[in-house]
């Protein structure tokens, strides 16, 4: 994975979506430290992504891998097509967000919210698929500028009303015009005409997602289904702590997730060749000397960066942090990208249905005992438990899964951060 395939490009934009949400986070908890306002924001941008995550992480996997399988001519009806089945799930979507909103959480969930936030989920879903068409062409300048726009409006937006002493309503009538303005964008760069929609592709790409949709659905659902959870079980403080504290570690592993979609573009065109190994643990390599020390600084320094760039009151969900950024362990292992790429998407449905019911289960076993520490210690072990089926499965097909990676350094980097946990935990216990 050199520098051509456009790895850090990807890396850096992807960045910028979890980034923009801890930015919230922070204008949030310094300058609208309205708890009741935090806990509003953090229910509805989780029911939000819970009703979406699936679908946009299913084809933000499968696409790039999928469209390098056809030439260029082929590549709008690919993307035109991709773009009406995410605009036809984010509606959904949204119709599901509408009524959960208005019947379990009517409470504290205004109608008026619900809408607005809809037309922006709307909109923002279906434009996603903008970023991998800029991609796949390498226009990587166009992404960069793409991603930096974004970044700047969803921190903006939902924010600056509040900041400027109006209600919370006039934050999501901004969302819904970055909504809308997102679509149309991506209307304009598609050269988007309803000629592009292509049955057959459309049948091959349901026949590749579905696979993963229903892996991410089963397995990386109950992180969502856990918040729910806690919703109803932990006080609105300790909702808010795990929810910040949860926050953090994709932005940490967003570099991780980004090389696995590029995996699987490259497992797909140069598997089983012996440069393909070398390649990728070469790239693996570079990866883990990226993050690992990075995380084990992370780890020690969280403390202090929840007390001062939160406030004091957010400091215990340093905690939650740093048991997820062990996550780090199992997600720098990839076997659900070569067998993506070599098409044997079956097997990630069958790791996460495991790991689904490990998750499900440790959490109600370790909830009671432990709380908010309990739910994010079953997460971080249920992600364990899907990888090391899913390299079970490696080897079931014949794939050498240890020749994609450094094992030694592996192991290191794995003591190291573990150690450093344990070290810092009873630091300040």
């Amino acid at each position: 994975m050199q520098r051509h395939d456009g790895l850090g490009h990807l890396q850096f934009y992807s960045a910028l979506k979890p980034l923009s949400i801890v930015c919230i986070a922070i204008l949030f908890a310094k300058f609208i430290p309205d708890y009741h306002i935090i806990h509003q924001w953090e229910s509805i941008l989780l029911l939000g992504t819970s009703l979406s995550f699936f679908y946009v992480s299913g084809m933000g996997y499968t696409l790039v891998s999928f469209v390098k399988r056809y030439e260029p001519d082929d590549w709008p009806k690919i993307f035109g097509t991709s773009f009406i089945v995410l605009t036809v799930l984010s509606l959904l979507s949204s119709l599901a967000l509408i009524y959960i909103g208005t019947t379990v959480w009517k409470d504290y969930m205004h109608p008026e919210i619900l809408v607005l936030y809809s037309i922006f989920l709307t909109g923002s879903t279906a434009a996603t698929v903008l970023e991998y068409e800029l991609f796949v062409r390498k226009s990587f300048r166009k992404l960069f500028y793409w991603g930096g726009l974004n970044f700047l409006a969803y921190v903006l937006l939902p924010t600056l009303p509040l900041l400027l002493g109006y209600t919370f309503i006039y934050s999501f009538y901004a969302l819904a015009i970055l909504g809308l303005v997102r679509f149309l964008v991506t209307l304009s760069f598609l050269k988007f005409s309803f000629g592009q929609f292509d049955k057959y592709i459309l049948h091959k790409l349901y026949k590749l997602n579905l696979p993963v949709i229903l892996s991410l659905l089963t397995g990386t659902g109950y992180v969502y289904l856990t918040h729910f959870i806690l919703q109803n079980r932990v006080s609105e403080m300790d909702f808010n702590l795990f929810r910040y504290g949860s926050r953090d570690f994709p932005f940490f592993l967003i570099m991780a997730n980004s090389f696995s979609i590029v995996l699987g573009g490259i497992t797909a065109s140069e598997y089983p060749s012996e440069e393909y190994w070398k390649k990728v643990k070469r790239s693996h390599l570079r990866l883990m000397h990226q993050l690992f020390p990075a995380a084990c600084i992370f780890m020690f320094i969280s403390p202090v960066v929840f007390s001062g760039v939160f406030n004091p009151e957010f400091k215990p969900a340093f905690r939650v942090f740093n048991i997820l950024l062990l996550t780090l362990i199992p997600r720098m292992l990839f076997p659900q990208s070569i067998l993506l790429g070599i098409s044997k998407t079956k097997y990630n449905f069958y790791a996460s249905v495991i790991e689904f019911a490990g998750g499900m289960i440790l959490v109600y076993l370790f909830l009671p005992v432990w709380g908010i520490l309990g739910a994010a210690l079953a997460i971080c072990l249920a992600f364990v438990l899907e990888k090391l089926i899913l390299i079970a499965f490696c080897y079931k097909e014949k794939i050498s899964f240890l020749n994609s990676m450094d094992l030694k350094w592996y192991l290191f980097y794995s003591t190291l951060l573990i150690l450093s946990f344990f070290t810092i935990f009873f630091m300040d216990s």
